[in-house]
């Protein structure tokens, strides 16, 4: 959400603590206190702890056979209370290891990972145990300054290393030569290179001569990555305040990586089916009959829809659970009209109360609170006030801050009860009928304070520990969105939570659906949704998607249309504008955009079978839908800073133009073969780059070869009807093999954690596909096509050893031959030959 036109030029909540100065050389190690020496080791069931010179402490504990902690305390520094609120598994089972020591070093080895701990110098070292290659080695020993607390910590940079992650960056994909820093940040129209922006996930993967690792420091102060930006001896970090604790991820894939990053942090959980429909919004849709007037014209237009939104506009004077009876004198009613078809309402709740002590004598209704007048009282302010849920500051008084209702007071996440409190107020919403919850200003946005001196003396309850706000800016939206997502649980037992989120840390991806907040509607905005999407799903958050065409600015027809065609491929699909910029629903730049939007939203929904079950990858192994190539083609050079193209999953490759007025692009073709989306046509055989064609209604799309593609028929809704026929498309690889796999499950419940789904997989080789569906989820009845491209120019079709009917099969001019049958629940093979 944008800030008044009055506060734009001050709108960078957050601006750096590093000085302009320190930006613009290599990091100041001038007064950092190094690590003394090892002068003790003790063996532990985890590792080992090591005493060391001047009363330091270090701590390295072995997780996994690819996965390490390391800690450490600096003399002088008083251990904290070992927690994280960003780590999700703490039982990790026990694994063999070994531990050697020499004059020189200790070495801690497990099947996969060697640490090497030199004593003297303490220097840090990760080898491959197997084949003993350095993946990753301290330059000179972790520091801290013993008067401010900041830490720093390098490591050596490879000649040919590249970084990813660090979750939302302004950035392009190959972090290499880049400085970011950590600081939640609310930023308006930003553009490639601002930074921070709004979220700080202290993540990243290098990359060297075709092997990954990754690193997570878990501190959440504002901190700062240097990956060789002004040297070229060192990758830093540096951050001001907290403690050196990190995880050393050992891949070498990189999908390894990523998968025990999120085992470790948590994975998202599976989102209700409609999530994946398409979205729309502004700032703000009112009264409810504009609500309803769009619902008509999406229907009216064939244009597919499944959610509206409610920006701060539906509430009583942007107080949070309430309405304004004024434009929604029926909110339940509304609800039940827009439910009747197809369609969910998703509304805004930011994180500022209004400060407003109740007038004298006022009391809070006891009935439909959240319908009441609140002029002389408001109930959430008062409930909060009296339960203590709201930030103090140091001396004791409440932290009163500005925001959409004026003066604000804000909640302190880290009080259990507070959580409970607040996830519990979202009854007012759920009760009316909502479906989801938007949490939006969350960095926390602050109107009297852009650069956070204002709030150092605010102070978060953190588990008792009575922390300063330094070390939890950060961690602010991650607690608000695991308050909402436990809230919408416990009020909805039946219903999967659907909470999106802007700002956020490690995590996050547990509760929230991340957007890539204010951006704006041009081309450089959309060519940088590409690997922001991308980073963002190696950092964690599979489903992830921005504002469509672009928040900020008016557009054009040409932008809805190349826009669409990118996010018709992101997990969350959302249009939404500005409260003072042109509308820019599919149908406002005339018919002609207007029918390509329709087209790609009716590929989209077609695809539904396909995107579902990609996103329950995600969901279960945390590797993204939206890819770069890299993550798929690690061993090949061409895509390790290749970011102008996607995949989604495995099997689709998108080279979407991201220019005004281009109408051709080179595509580069990773080892294949590649199928035309569009023709079925055999595209390239690999390893190769080609100029194609790009007319405007056009998105160059294509399909590896080996991958065997679900899908339906289009429709208006997720839920309008079943995904019948069922189709599968079947693309050979060189050897004439092919596989995939269509998850199902009854895509609202969260019966699927109990095992209540259905996985057919799908598998080509020698001219047998087999069938398998297994599972206890049981899907409508219907019938499945299978589509074989390249088939065999002279086939006949066999259904489990018995001719298949010519009914049942047909074979068109190009070559591609069809089969149907009945999906009866039981495994089947086909014969083509």
């Amino acid at each position: 959400m944008r800030f008044p036109v009055c506060l734009l030029a001050t709108a960078l909540i957050g601006a750096p603590a590093f000085s302009a100065e320190e930006w613009s050389r290599p990091l100041n190690w001038t007064g950092l206190e190094p690590l003394g020496a090892v002068q003790q080791v003790a063996r532990t069931g985890r590792g080992v702890e090591l005493a060391l010179a001047r009363g330091g402490a270090l701590t390295v504990s072995v997780l996994a056979p690819d996965l390490v902690r390391v800690r450490a305390i600096f003399p002088g520094q008083a251990p904290a209370l070992d927690h994280s609120w960003a780590v999700a598994k703490t039982d990790w089972p026990a694994v063999p290891w070994q531990l050697a020591e020499t004059a020189t070093h200790i070495t801690l080895a497990t099947a996969e990972l060697k640490v090497v701990i030199a004593r003297d110098p303490l220097l840090i070292e990760f080898r491959d145990a197997v084949t003993g290659r350095l993946i990753n080695a301290d330059h000179r020993p972790a520091a801290r300054d013993p008067q401010t607390g900041r830490l720093a910590a390098a490591k050596r940079l490879g000649y040919d290393e590249h970084f990813y992650g660090l979750g939302e960056k302004a950035a392009r994909l190959d972090k290499r030569r880049g400085r970011f820093e950590m600081w939640n940040s609310d930023t308006p129209g930003y553009t490639e290179g601002k930074d921070p922006v709004y979220q700080s996930i202290p993540f990243y993967l290098g990359l060297e001569h075709g092997a990954a690792y990754g690193i997570f420091h878990d501190n959440a102060h504002r901190s700062l990555f240097d990956f060789g930006h002004l040297r070229q001896e060192c990758a830093e970090w540096s951050a001001l305040g907290g403690e050196l604790n990190y995880y050393f991820f050992h891949g070498p894939a990189l999908k390894k990586v990523v998968s025990r990053y999120t085992e470790l942090t948590g994975r998202m959980p599976m989102q209700p089916l409609w999530a994946l429909g398409h979205q729309q919004s502004r700032y703000s849709y009112y009264p409810d009959k504009l609500v309803e007037h769009i619902a008509a014209e999406y229907r009216a237009r064939r244009l597919p829809l499944d959610v509206l939104y409610l920006d701060i506009h539906y509430m009583d004077a942007y107080r949070v659970f309430t309405w304004d009876r004024a434009r929604f004198p029926d909110p339940d009613g509304l609800m039940r009209r827009l439910d009747a078809q197809g369609l969910k309402v998703v509304t805004i709740v930011d994180p500022g109360v209004k400060y407003q002590p109740p007038a004298a004598g006022a009391q809070d209704a006891t009935k439909d609170r959240d319908l009441a007048a609140h002029d002389a009282s408001y109930y959430v302010y008062n409930e909060g006030l009296a339960a203590d849920h709201f930030l103090r500051q140091k001396d004791g008084s409440l932290y009163i801050g500005e925001v959409w209702p004026g003066k604000s007071v804000f909640v302190d996440y880290t009080k259990e009860s507070a959580r409970r409190w607040w996830g519990d107020l979202h009854r007012a919403l759920t009760d009316r009928g909502i479906d989801g919850i938007w949490t939006d200003m969350n960095e926390p946005a602050d109107f009297l304070d852009q650069t956070g001196q204002r709030h150092e003396n605010i102070v978060f309850d953190d588990l008792g520990q009575k922390s300063a706000y330094a070390g939890h800016r950060n961690l602010f939206a991650l607690n608000m969105a695991r308050a909402t997502y436990e809230g919408l649980a416990r009020l909805q037992p039946d219903r999967r939570p659907f909470v999106i989120t802007r700002a956020g840390y490690a995590g996050i991806q547990r509760y929230a659906v991340k957007w890539t907040g204010d951006n704006n509607a041009t081309f450089a905005a959309l060519a940088l949704n590409l690997p922001m999407f991308a980073t963002l799903g190696l950092s964690g958050q599979a489903y992830v998607g921005a504002d469509v065409p672009g928040f900020i600015g008016r557009g054009d027809g040409e932008l809805l249309a190349r826009s669409y065609q990118v996010a018709a491929f992101a997990p969350f699909l959302r249009n939404h504008t500005a409260i003072d910029q042109y509308d820019k629903e599919p149908w406002r730049f005339g018919p002609f955009y207007e029918g390509i939007v329709r087209k790609f939203l009716e590929l989209r929904y077609r695809l539904l079978p396909f995107l579902y079950t990609t996103i329950e990858e995600a969901h279960r192994t945390g590797v993204p839908l939206f890819r770069p190539l890299v993550l798929n083609f690690q061993a090949d050079a061409a895509t390790h800073n290749l970011d102008d193209q996607f995949m989604v999953g495995d099997a689709l490759l998108a080279a979407p133009v991201t220019t005004a007025g281009q109408r051709e692009r080179e595509v580069y073709f990773p080892a294949g073969p590649w199928y035309d989306w569009w023709t079925g046509a055999l595209a390239s055989a690999g390893g190769e780059t080609q100029a194609v064609r790009a007319p405007v209604d056009h998105l160059p799309l294509y399909v590896r070869g080996g991958s065997i593609v679900p899908s339906t028929v289009a429709m208006q809704h997720t839920g309008e009807k079943p995904w019948n026929p069922l189709r599968f498309d079947v693309y050979p690889d060189a050897a004439g093999a092919a596989q995939g796999s269509l998850y199902e499950d009854d895509g609202t419940s969260p019966a699927y954690q109990q095992g209540a789904y259905r996985r057919t997989t799908l598998a080509l080789a020698a001219g047998r596909l087999t069938i398998t569906p297994t599972g206890n989820f049981q899907p409508p009845a219907r019938r499945f096509e299978v589509v074989l491209h390249a088939a065999p120019r002279e086939a006949e079709v066999r259904l489990d050893g018995q001719p298949l009917a010519a009914t049942h099969w047909s074979r068109d001019p190009a070559g591609v031959l069809t089969a149907r049958l009945d999906d009866d629940g039981r495994a089947h093979t086909l014969e083509i030959r």
